[in-house]
Formats: structure tokens, sequence, C-alpha cells
């Protein structure tokens, strides 16, 4: 069978994570950045032999069969539309998929229709943390689940993994409904997309499982919980699971527990260009999925529709928050998006921070 092309669009530090993927699962054909520097580094680093400052003009020359969108946030929908487009035929794309819900619907519909195989890289489904946890569940090792408490520095970036996770655990069972609240004092920008400072999601399943998601970085929340900063804790009727970067503990009432240690190095010092070797690891399983799965014809792990689900949980939260009710499950796809707030004068936030989370 022909080794499938790739090619990447942007050359940042998640594009380095895609290219050591592909370099092991495809043949890499291009790179495209408008920043000559950025573009150059990643073609030497990986023996790519074309670069280009120009998407778009890299689809029409290169024409690859494969193309990852490592764009920031803002560019998503462009350069996944315009590989639609060129006639690819997969897309792997960064999170979070779209800036508004209505774009995220948009994305998805349209790589469907021309019968491209769209992906996101959430790629913490791959990660054998996160697969030990839900397997314990599944297992029954904290008997009936009750609840999820969730932890991370904001909703749209971070929390697409969040959400995606809960998700995951719960065996990509449909929400009922969300109810949020989100406080946007401050215009927090990541990766150039507009965040909130703090938000609280509800979230819950028609068998009244329920799930609570908290993020923010404020001065108020410096630490979101007392020992699980970042990642989340699953309640059951006979024990709890607390997962994190770090790994999974399983803990029973009255009985031994378990503990599954990240396979990863976890010193920040000896990581390459200070991405977690985590990352490599489970977006190199994704990508070598996101090819199994255009050869065989299955659905791929990382599927579009479940990407679009998780963002339909966050944009929820925004619409809650600026309708002041609960919101039920399907989504409207006008949902509200926080600049949107800002304008309608839902938000009125003071200052602003620019970061990468």
């Amino acid at each position: 069978m022909r080794r499938h092309t790739a090619a990447i669009v942007a050359a940042g530090s998640q594009a380095r994570v895609h290219a050591a993927a592909y370099a092991r699962f495809a043949t890499l054909v291009a790179v495209a950045d408008p920043v000559g520097s950025a573009r150059e580094t990643l073609a030497a680093d990986f023996g790519i032999p074309r670069a280009y400052d120009d998407f778009e003009r890299m689809l029409r020359i290169e024409r690859p069969d494969i193309v990852s969108v490592c764009t920031p946030p803002a560019l998503h929908k462009a350069a996944v539309l315009a590989a639609v487009a060129a006639g690819v035929k997969a897309v792997h794309c960064e999170k979070p998929i779209a800036l508004s819900y209505a774009d995220v619907l948009d994305v998805v519909e349209r790589a469907e229709c021309a019968g491209v195989q769209l992906t996101f890289n959430l790629q913490r489904r791959l990660d054998p943390v996160h697969r030990f946890a839900r397997e314990a569940i599944r297992s029954g090792a904290i008997g009936e689940v009750h609840s999820f408490e969730a932890h991370c520095p904001n909703l749209l970036d971070w929390g697409s993994h969040i959400v995606d996770l809960l998700l995951f655990y719960r065996d990509d069972s449909a929400p009922a409904d969300v109810l949020g609240q989100v406080d946007v004092s401050m215009s927090r920008y990541v990766y150039g997309a507009l965040m909130e400072s703090a938000s609280l999601t509800s979230v819950s399943w028609p068998d009244g499982v329920h799930a609570t998601i908290t993020t923010g970085r404020d001065r108020q929340h410096p630490v979101l919980h007392p020992t699980v900063p970042l990642g989340v804790i699953i309640e059951g009727s006979r024990g709890r699971i607390t997962v994190t970067g770090d790994g999974c503990d399983v803990q029973r009432f009255g009985e031994a527990g378990e503990r599954y240690d990240a396979p990863s190095v976890r010193d920040a010092s000896t990581w390459d260009h200070g991405i977690d070797p985590a990352i490599f690891q489970a977006t190199a399983a994704a990508i070598e999925d996101v090819i199994e799965a255009l050869d065989s014809g299955r659905e791929p792990v990382c599927a579009a529709r479940l990407g679009a689900a998780g963002a339909e949980i966050i944009f929820a939260t925004y619409q809650s928050s600026a309708a002041r009710a609960r919101v039920g499950l399907p989504l409207d796809r006008t949902a509200a998006t926080i600049p949107e707030g800002i304008e309608r004068g839902y938000w009125n936030p003071v200052g602003e921070t620019v970061s990468t989370y």
C-alpha cells in the first residue's frame, strides 16, 4: 500500500508534535507558515522538502493526502475548509475546533459532505492514563459512578480536553443539559482567542450522573482544587478515581487501591522544546489511528462528531451564562460566544492579558 503524503499548516510547537508523528507513519512533503524562521526550522528538523509562506498555495501545489492544521484557533476553520476544498483525504486539526458553535457545525458538516475524514487532536483519548481510568470505571472498580469534578485553566482551550475526557469516560453518552456561569472580568487571550477569567459548568446526563467543571487563573483561583489543580476526580458508590498528568489513582472504600503512573518522563527539564512527552506520544497514536482509519474506512478515535459534542458543552456554558438559564441539549447553533456577549453587555472586562494557557 502506498505511504500517504502529509503536509502541516503552521510551524509552532504543536506542529512539531504532529511532524514527529508523520515522520513515523507518513511522508511529510511540505509545511506552510508565514513566519520564515519557523517554517524553515521545522522543515530542517524533520527533513520536510518544501516550505511555503501561504497554506492555500501549498495545498494547490502539493495536493497531500493528509493535512494537519496547527494554526492559532481563529484560523482553524479557514485552514480546514481550504484543505477540504483542495481535495485532501483527511484533515487532523488542533483544538479548539472553532470560535463559535455555528462554525464548529459548519466545519464538521462541510467536511462530511465532501467525504473528507475530519478529526480533532483530542489525543488524550489515546493516552494510557486516561484509557486506564476509563477501564477502571467500566470494570466497576469504584462501583456506580455518581459524579465528576474537573479543573483546568480555561474552558475553550484546555477545557476542550477536559470536556472530551468526561465524554470519553462516559462512553460518549449524550448529556441532557448544561448550567453555566462565566466571569469575564478581564479580557484573557490564549493563542489569540478570547477566554473567560473563570467559569463554572454543570453538566447533567439523563441517568442522573453529573459533572462540574471549574476554570480560572485569577488570584481568586490560584489553586482550583487543593490536591488536583488540573485533572478529573470521579466519585463512585464504592470509591474514587483521581486522574492527573502524573497518573491515575483508584481508591476503594475499605479495600486496597491501585495506582497507574504516566509512562512518560515527568521531569520538564528534559522535555523536547518544553513539550510534555505525553503529548508527543498520544498525538503519534492519534495520527497513526487517523491513517489506519483512512485505510480501513472505520471511524477514527478522534472523529469530528466527538469533538463537536465536547464543543457543544463549552458553548452551552456561554449560552447558559448569557441567558441566565439552564440550556437543554442539543444546542442551537446560534449559541453565545464571549466576544458577542461583551458586545451585548453581558460581560464588561477591564484590562487584558495574553498567554498560552
